[in-house]
């Protein structure tokens, strides 16, 4: 009922776009003071009175946000209650190598990783060797959750510097997200070193996650930006984007699954080199056509409308709405849609992309019987945007911002559009003169089975001979 007053508000012209969300910096000290500790706190609320969700989003204060690997679990049926399963149905191009990250992971007496505390574990050796002896200090907590907890920790045999995950773990099933970061090979996904288990005196059984540690996120980055009034260089916007459809078009057509979280909290970014990688696998699954998953799930303000709308047969484009919501939020400096709830997100969107057609609402979610909204006029795309904005983000922002799935840009397409060009420039670098992180190996371990030409396309060398495509 609110939704609909609210809707009706804005058609009557009695309340504008800016009204209806505040002017800019207003949003942005909102958003500064509430950080992700409201909106995850919103979150949990809305999920224990769904009865059918309990999603953990991180929180914690503005620096552990910036450099935990922030995780996530979804709850739903049998396998979306523990996200606990044999992963079923995903590729994994190099399956002997990967299973040596954790094979048959080891199991520790005691609390496992605490702060200030050293845990010793053994690694498999590799091609016959011996088994190989790893000791972690945990440093300091970066990260909270609901079950669990991430630390900064150093590995003393090498002195590198590692994340550990610890989760708490239902002995009745395998984790899903071990499995999955099993399987990842990826220059712009985070690296699953070593895994291990720890049991406590009270017979509670605890799983580490050993990643490699980087210490910034989008997330700061941006809000470093805002907190001295300036945009983020357009040059960082493009590298940042480019990486996430990147991992997203390996995680999306190389293994078969879709990530569910993305946002700026999830996306590491190395400070020196700027190379980017997702993180936090909590949520992630392999979505098989025609079983049904849970609805509720990403962080609110990157939850893609057929979501809201409810479907459960949605499909890896609800991962490319969340990536146009972070590209929008970079150029903007603030998230395009920040709704309270997840009601006032719905709002948000429309207050953007107007009231969505019968056929774009089936195109969400086919079940979906409930027609009776007002008519709202889609805003401008370049009246959102200052008018210094490159034309070529505003584009990419808008295909995609697509109501219908369908319509939305895969993530392959999106590396494929103009707003890269200039990373495709052979002379380009970095502001302080750096060459680019790697982004154009696109191996064969990187292709999809089906040979696409857009990879021709993004192949660097072969740019002087490839015709720029108008996409």
């Amino acid at each position: 009922m609110n939704m609909m007053r609210r809707i009706r508000s804005i058609a009557s012209g009695r309340t504008s776009i800016s009204d209806l969300g505040g002017d800019s910096s207003t949003r942005g000290s909102r958003f500064d003071r509430e950080g992700e500790l409201k909106i995850n706190g919103d979150e949990q609320v809305e999920r224990k009175a769904t009865g059918q969700e309990q999603h953990m989003a991180l929180t914690s204060a503005d620096n552990a946000a910036s450099t935990s690997h922030v995780y996530s679990n979804a709850k739903f049926c049998d396998d979306e209650i523990h996200g606990e399963i044999p992963v079923r149905g995903i590729k994994d191009p190099k399956q002997s190598i990967n299973d040596q990250k954790c094979t048959e992971p080891t199991t520790v007496s005691g609390n496992g990783a605490e702060t200030g505390q050293i845990v010793a574990t053994t690694k498999s050796g590799q091609d016959g060797q011996p088994k190989q002896t790893l000791t972690y200090l945990a440093e300091r907590v970066v990260g909270n959750g609901s079950f669990g907890v991430v630390f900064q920790a150093k590995c003393l045999e090498t002195g590198e510097p590692v994340a550990i995950k610890k989760v708490l773990q239902d002995k009745r099933y395998k984790n899903r997200e071990l499995q999955i970061m099993r399987i990842l090979d990826h220059l712009n996904i985070v690296q699953l070193k070593h895994c291990f288990f720890s049991i406590t005196e009270k017979d509670e059984l605890y799983l580490h996650l050993v990643l490699e540690y980087v210490s910034e996120t989008v997330y700061k980055v941006s809000r470093q930006y805002v907190k001295m009034n300036q945009h983020l260089p357009i040059i960082y916007v493009q590298l940042y984007t480019y990486q996430i459809c990147r991992a997203l078009n390996y995680l999306h057509n190389v293994i078969g699954v879709c990530h569910r979280d993305i946002k700026p909290q999830n996306l590491l970014v190395n400070p020196h080199t700027h190379q980017l990688k997702v993180c936090d696998f909590g949520s992630a699954k392999k979505l098989v056509p025609g079983e049904p998953n849970i609805a509720y799930i990403c962080s609110r303000y990157y939850r893609a409308p057929e979501l809201i709308f409810g479907a459960s047969e949605y499909t890896t484009a609800i991962d490319m709405w969340s990536a146009g919501c972070v590209l929008a939020e970079l150029l903007l400096g603030r998230p395009l849609f920040p709704g309270e709830s997840s009601v006032d997100q719905l709002v948000e969107i429309i207050k953007v992309l107007g009231t969505p057609t019968r056929e774009e609402i089936k195109c969400m979610n086919p079940h979906y019987t409930e027609f009776k909204f007002p008519h709202i006029k889609a805003h401008s795309w370049h009246k959102v945007f200052h008018k210094r904005m490159p034309p070529e983000a505003v584009d990419l922002v808008s295909r995609l911002l697509q109501y219908s799935p369908k319509l939305r840009y895969t993530a392959l397409e999106a590396c494929a559009h103009p707003f890269f060009n200039d990373l495709r420039n052979p002379n380009a670098s970095l502001p302080n003169g750096r060459a680019f992180p790697d982004l154009f190996n696109f191996s064969p371990q990187g292709n999809p089975i089906v040979p696409n030409p857009l990879y021709v396309y993004l192949v660097k060398e072969y740019q002087p001979t490839v015709p720029r495509l108008s996409l």
